[in-house]
């Protein structure tokens, strides 16, 4: 096999590696921001619990100031009732005492639906940051172990963008610029082998001249249809799949 090809074929499979670790990065990376995201909206929902408390707890305290109010009312028609001196006075005030009563009745039942609620809401509360809590915990996790992968991750990419160089040093820079050309436009697929007189790039059959330059060996040659970088395999002619 042409040495160049040889030495393309190294720096294709580096590259590979190079945009599967990069992605890899992006995942894990990803998978910090998902949590923290998650963590975000608890955190708002815990919020929006918050503050429906906060109004409750005012529209009790209201309701507790309407039955201190009434209460005071009671007790003074109940004075007045140990003053009047006729029974028409006597009764007129009885009669607004029970409507007083009644009204007393029911704010004290609205009030104890309202403590009722307030109290569903507080333990709604209590869950969700004893969830939030739990979250935070997983995240310190998840953002160890997405560490740990990053610094193994950056380590082999450190290692293999210095194989890349020495390679790139030994190949003709003319066909080290067709060869970068393609990477940005065939997502990193530059060079492919011939089987079956076909490209495994675009797989359209190759001409006998391009299968004649192919097993000759001595010039880089191209797809006429896609322009990638043909090889064949040591030993073979293009005609046959292992």
């Amino acid at each position: 096999m042409n040495e160049q090809i040889e030495v393309l074929r190294r720096l294709q499979s580096i590259d590979t590696k190079l945009k599967r670790l990069d992605g890899d990065k992006l995942y894990r990376d990803y998978d910090v921001q998902k949590k923290q995201n998650l963590i975000q909206q608890k955190k708002a929902e815990l919020s929006k619990i918050s503050e429906e408390i906060k109004i409750l707890q005012r529209n009790i305290n209201s309701k507790e100031l309407d039955l201190k109010s009434i209460e005071t009312e009671i007790n003074k028609f109940r004075q007045q009732m140990n003053q009047v001196k006729t029974n028409k006075e006597y009764s007129a005030l009885k009669t607004e005492i029970g409507g007083k009563e009644a009204d007393k009745s029911v704010l004290e039942d609205e009030i104890l639906r309202m403590m009722t609620t307030y109290e569903e809401m507080q333990q709604r509360y209590k869950s969700f940051e004893k969830v939030i809590a739990q979250e935070e915990s997983q995240l310190k996790e998840v953002q160890k172990q997405v560490e740990t992968d990053t610094q193994a991750m950056e380590s082999e990419i450190a290692e293999l963008k210095e194989k890349h160089s020495n390679y790139a040093s030994r190949v003709d820079q003319d066909a080290l610029q067709h060869y970068n050309r393609l990477v940005s436009h065939k997502d990193a697929v530059a060079i492919v082998s011939v089987i079956n007189q076909v490209c495994q790039g675009c797989f359209m059959s190759v001409t006998a001249q391009t299968l004649n330059q192919l097993m000759s060996g001595k010039d880089i040659t191209f797809c006429h249809s896609c322009g990638r970088i043909l090889y064949l395999e040591d030993g073979g002619e293009g005609s046959t799949e292992d």
